[in-house]
């Protein structure tokens, strides 16, 4: 089986300047991975540049899964827009036809359709993680990545949100998420890397 998504000898960073070693790695179908490093080690500008929002320093990435690649990102739409939770998840459809259907199915997956209704700036950090990753069920892409997902939560919300990342070891996505938070790493059990560090766990 060919890989979902290929990097090889990839080396990011800005000006010239890399970030970290080259990376290479493969992520097949159901694969879930945790990059890890310090601030500074390139994590997020990994995300974004296999997103092709930065443009790599050297090295290749091959990407052969079925629509673009979910993002989950650190910030939320700017709160003067008032926009519902629902519409938020409605924004992963984008490219397609509405559909209500697939809305709701996105909404209860990751249990937040009871959400729908409110604006989502007045969403507490844990529901607006769970909102927005509805929004990336919505695109069904074969591949999701999380920029900090345990980013503006709060104990609660932690642990709510790690019980649903739990819950999708076994679901037809492959998920490349950066933290630095260890509790995340620990509980979750996906294989990591560690940026700088140039070996897998």
């Amino acid at each position: 089986m060919a890989p979902l998504l290929s990097l090889e000898n990839l080396s990011i960073g800005y000006n010239r300047v890399s970030l970290c070693s080259p990376l290479s790695l493969e992520m097949f179908p159901c694969d879930k991975l945790l990059v890890c490093g310090a601030n500074g080690s390139g994590k997020s500008t990994l995300l974004k540049t296999i997103l092709g929002i930065e443009k790599p320093l050297g090295g290749t990435i091959t990407y052969t899964g079925k629509n673009n690649i979910a993002y989950c990102k650190q910030d939320f739409p700017n709160p003067d827009f008032p926009v519902t939770a629902e519409e938020v998840v409605a924004m992963g459809l984008y490219k397609k036809h509405y559909s209500a259907e697939q809305v709701e199915q996105a909404m209860k997956k990751t249990d937040c359709w009871q959400l729908r209704k409110r604006l989502f700036y007045t969403l507490s950090g844990g529901e607006r993680q769970r909102v927005s990753l509805a929004r990336c069920f919505c695109q069904n892409s074969s591949l999701l990545l999380l920029d900090e997902p345990s980013s503006f939560l709060d104990a609660q919300s932690k642990e709510t949100f790690l019980n649903l990342l739990q819950g999708m070891r076994t679901e037809p996505v492959a998920i490349i998420a950066v933290t630095h938070d260890e509790e995340i790493i620990a509980s979750l059990g996906w294989r990591v890397i560690r940026l700088g560090e140039a070996r897998n766990e």
